[in-house]
């Protein structure tokens, strides 16, 4: 299966309020499949939301490459949609129109638009919810929002930064169980970043685990199990087992 995404030896320095430079990734190789779902996860500070906007070319390496389907990263483009913890959208705009406005500054035509933010409000459950405006929807609908502008310009990259965290217990599980549904129609590859060892093990074909202090890459699970997973299982406790071992030495998760 070929790379859509490919980190090669990638580190990144940040300036420090006392004047000096510390090392926030140091030295990280990931490979992620075209298709493949993989969650990456360790302690507050370890590098992840970083990996994820050199990714999505909000940053440049300080060393090392970063390449989606094949060519480097230079800056954000319409082949990687991005998803937030927070929702991001525009207070002023309706559901519709939050979804069409990256296609409008692409340059898409007013027909294409409609068509295209219809097809994917039809995704992800909010039809009816086209005209409302972001103070009108819960939490969980505002965060399908999100989602859906993200695929709507058909990326080949899907990023997601913590994106349910926001939300209660229960719409979280099924924006968990959404999301897969989505992935499996849409073909996209997928880089989710979480703390939370049950939603890596639901939603992953990939754990990988990092460390902090710099941040490192410090093992891989391949989870070798159809989605969705039942949490009640034997292979579910052993792999969330698995993955808490790999995050022993004081590391902070939510379990």
């Amino acid at each position: 299966m070929s790379a859509s995404i490919e980190i090669e030896r990638v580190s990144q320095l940040f300036p420090t309020r006392e004047g000096g430079a510390s090392w926030a990734l140091r030295d990280v190789s990931l490979s992620v499949a075209a298709g493949e779902f993989v969650c990456l996860i360790g302690p507050s500070g370890c590098g992840k939301t970083t990996l994820l906007h050199l990714v999505a070319g909000f940053l440049s390496p300080t060393a090392g490459t970063v390449r989606v389907g094949g060519r480097p990263v230079g800056k954000p483009g319409p082949d990687r949609g991005v998803v937030f913890q927070e929702y991001a959208l525009f207070a002023w705009m309706t559901a519709r129109q939050n979804i069409e406005f990256g296609l409008r500054m692409l340059g898409v035509g007013r027909a294409e638009r409609h068509a295209r933010a219809a097809e994917a409000l039809d995704r992800v459950g909010l039809a009816r919810a086209a005209d409302r405006y972001p103070h009108e929807l819960s939490g969980g609908m505002r965060q399908r929002v999100a989602v859906a502008r993200a695929l709507v310009n058909r990326p080949q990259v899907l990023l997601m930064d913590e994106p349910f965290a926001a939300v209660d217990a229960m719409t979280r599980a099924t924006l968990q169980a959404d999301l897969l549904a989505l992935w499996r129609e849409s073909g996209v590859s997928v880089m989710f970043v979480t703390h939370n060892i049950d939603e890596a093990v639901y939603l992953a074909q990939r754990v990988v685990v990092m460390g902090a202090h710099p941040g490192t890459v410090r093992s891989e699970l391949v989870l070798d199990a159809p989605c969705p997973r039942d949490r009640g299982s034997a292979a579910f406790a052993g792999w969330y087992a698995d993955v808490g071992r790999r995050l022993e030495d004081g590391v902070e998760v939510v379990a």
